[in-house]
């Protein structure tokens, strides 16, 4: 069965004349042990035949190559260091389209580049969508008006926005993670942890209830890790936050069923799979494997599961996908 992984990294470290700034917080290499970048720190800028060596071994046929670089970036430099990422990227995949596909890289610190480098990625590179992290420069979200000609574009070209979990604001971790906690446990409790799970939600439900849906009512948004905690709340939100209180055309799970998609991103749990089948449908679950962050174990159970149908096993792990990328 062919299997397609929507949520797998490179690094944009190794792109020609970019200088990256520095994280705002470092990873700890001694968290996420079972993870192949950790044995292996070659792993995330290498895009040839260790990559395809883990795809085999996985059972993974094609990777959608993302970085959310163009969120670390600020206003004097993104334009043109999103360009080169982006440029980089179609090298490195331009002639194994077989087996790598790209999400473009998108310049959130000047709203007014991101619909044209969509565009430009997307008919002129041949990438799928892209991915955004989280926050853009000023910390904020996307909810503005300033990005409304970004979500018009994304609905025009009918390519999908992946919106990936970053670093929280500072002032966040510190009040929420890192007060009672050691450094080292508080740093990582505040992203990968949870911090940064809890942060992309949020974005989702700020696009949800700032109307962005009901103008752009095709618009699709992917979000990894099971949907960032979303799926477990749906009665909740509509108990809470009614059409008639928000002044929305629907309730929120009616946008959160219909524009949200989601993956595992090596969150393999066979329960999960099970819950979000219930709560969100097979046609909105596809898969990945969040490479090379998490471990390499996990996906022929995952697709075993009993739970899926012939049909649904091969929606979630292919099917899907191509109808989301015209493939």
């Amino acid at each position: 069965m062919k299997v397609i992984a929507l949520e797998e990294h490179f690094s944009a470290a190794r792109v020609p004349g970019i200088e990256l700034p520095k994280s705002k917080e470092a990873f700890f290499s001694n968290t996420c042990v079972g993870a192949p970048f950790h044995n292996d720190k070659s792993l995330l800028g290498e895009i040839g035949e260790k990559r395809l060596q883990y795809m085999s071994d996985m059972g993974v046929d094609v990777q959608v190559l993302s970085t959310t670089t163009g969120q670390a970036l600020n206003s004097d430099v993104a334009v043109d260091y999103c360009k080169k990422i982006n440029n980089y990227l179609y090298e490195q995949i331009k002639d194994n389209r077989e087996h790598f596909l790209g999400y473009a890289s998108i310049p959130t610190a000047v709203p007014q580049a991101c619909a044209d480098e969509l565009e430009r990625c997307v008919k002129e590179l041949g990438f799928v969508g892209c991915m955004v992290g989280a926050r853009t420069e000023d910390e904020g979200y996307l909810a503005r008006e300033e990005y409304e000609p970004f979500f018009a574009k994304a609905e025009e070209l009918d390519v999908p926005i992946y919106i990936h979990p970053g670093v929280p604001p500072e002032a966040v971790s510190e009040a929420c993670y890192k007060r009672y906690l050691s450094p080292k446990v508080g740093a990582a409790l505040s992203m990968y942890g949870f911090g940064w799970h809890v942060d992309p939600g949020t974005h989702m439900l700020n696009l949800v209830l700032s109307g962005v849906f009901d103008r752009h009512p095709n618009l699709k948004i992917i979000m990894g890790h099971w949907g960032e905690l979303l799926p477990y709340f749906l009665d909740r939100f509509d108990d809470a936050l009614p059409a008639e209180f928000t002044g929305l055309q629907h309730e929120p799970s009616y946008y959160l069923r219909n524009n949200l998609y989601v993956t595992p991103s090596g969150i393999y749990t066979p329960e999960l799979l099970e819950y979000n089948l219930k709560m969100l449908g097979a046609d909105h679950i596809l898969f990945s494997a969040d490479y090379p962050w998490t471990s390499t174990k996990g996906i022929a159970e995952f697709f075993a599961n009993p739970v899926l149908s012939e049909e649904d096993r091969e929606k979630i792990a292919y099917k899907n996908a191509e109808k989301l990328f015209h493939l």
